[in-house]
């Protein structure tokens, strides 16, 4: 999984026992990583600036070459049945969405079936393709009592568990930007890809006018509305007068503060009597204690259900991927919005049999 922040690539193994919905995965191997030189392409992709035809193929063959690296450092000696990558979104706007990846290459190294495309086919029956992984929660973390499943990635969305076996009451939803906003203050304030830990965030102090600001513009953002993606990271707002006036301590403070609040009250307002937090959000310290000290139900780490919260996206990815295999659909119509009755899987790279020729038996 590499995920809208461009910040680096998570790879997880899973040994998966049962089929379809009953199916149940156990963490055996990982590696993470950054993603190396193809990042400033990726970023210029993202951010709609011209690159040639040549520069784009040349960028997806570097990131499908160090995405299967870690993959393989992940997958050390295990034998694999299957594989599954999301690739790099660079743009997302239903109907329209682009994640760069080929599957070839990740197919050829891996030597097993490799599916890419996971939001296309959900995309393609009028889904708005995200969230993606409620399901891949749902066989992660379900239990007997209603679970918010926070994922701070560059946006944050949210997934409600219930407390029931019945896959038909979960709800998710995009909620709001998230580490693009705070990368992009560290970017240009400190000129450092993010502030690690939030370490600049916990010395500066939370600014009132510049907390309800923020709250406001990350409020627009109706949870379920639709799903958040190109045009919807919210950094303009970095540049306006008052944020532009405080010092960089401050600023820092006061997004961390107006995004954990915003998440928390979203996450308990869709009703849960536990908050599992994941993502890489979650290494920074005060958004992790601003979202504890303002929801209103027990708040830990998707480590307490013993998944690191950097592989999360990764291990859902997994699962859906082994749904997939099995035919059972892995978006939900009440999330994604697509038909009940409409359906289109991922794409498989299945690489030949060694020695197998055209003509041949």
């Amino acid at each position: 999984m590499t995920g809208t922040s461009i910040d680096g690539i998570d790879a997880c193994v899973l040994e998966v026992e049962g089929r379809g919905l009953e199916a149940r995965g156990r963490l055996v191997g990982s590696a993470s990583g950054s993603l190396g030189p193809c990042s400033e392409h990726l970023r210029a992709l993202a951010w709609g600036s011209p690159l040639t035809a040549g520069a784009i193929a040349r960028t997806r063959r570097h990131l499908s070459c160090r995405i299967l690296e870690l993959m393989q450092q992940a997958v050390g000696k295990s034998a694999l049945d299957l594989a599954i990558v999301h690739g790099q979104t660079l743009a997302h706007a239903p109907p329209d969405s682009w994640q760069l990846i080929d599957t070839a290459v990740i197919a050829a190294g891996l030597g097993c079936p490799v599916a890419g495309d996971v939001r296309a086919g959900d995309l393609a029956c009028g889904g708005q393709g995200a969230p993606i992984t409620p399901l891949g929660d749902w066989m992660l973390f379900r239990s007997e009592h209603p679970t918010a499943v926070v994922n701070l990635g560059g946006f944050c969305n949210i997934t409600w568990l219930p407390g029931t076996d019945d896959p038909d009451d979960i709800r998710a939803a995009d909620i709001c930007p998230c580490n693009h906003l705070l990368d992009a203050a560290a970017r240009q304030r400190l000129g450092m890809p993010y502030d690690a830990g939030g370490g600049v965030a916990a010395t500066g102090t939370p600014q009132p006018h510049l907390v309800q600001s923020l709250m406001e513009t990350l409020n627009h953002f109706v949870p379920g509305a639709r799903s958040l993606g190109s045009g919807d990271e919210s950094t303009d707002w970095i540049n306006s007068p008052h944020a532009a006036a405080a010092t960089t301590q401050d600023l820092l403070a006061s997004i961390t503060v107006a995004i954990g609040q915003t998440i928390a009250a979203a996450a308990c307002g869709g009703g849960c009597e536990e908050l599992l937090i994941a993502g890489g959000g979650a290494r920074h310290g005060p958004l992790l204690r601003h979202i504890k000290d303002s929801a209103e139900a027990p708040t830990r780490t998707s480590e307490a259900r013993g998944v690191p919260v950097e592989l999360r996206e990764a291990a859902c990815l997994a699962l859906l991927g082994s749904l997939d295999h099995d035919g059972v659909p892995y978006t939900l119509p009440q999330v994604t919005g697509r038909p009940a009755e409409h359906f289109v899987g991922m794409s498989w790279c299945h690489p030949s049999p060694t020695g197998r020729r055209l003509g041949g038996t």
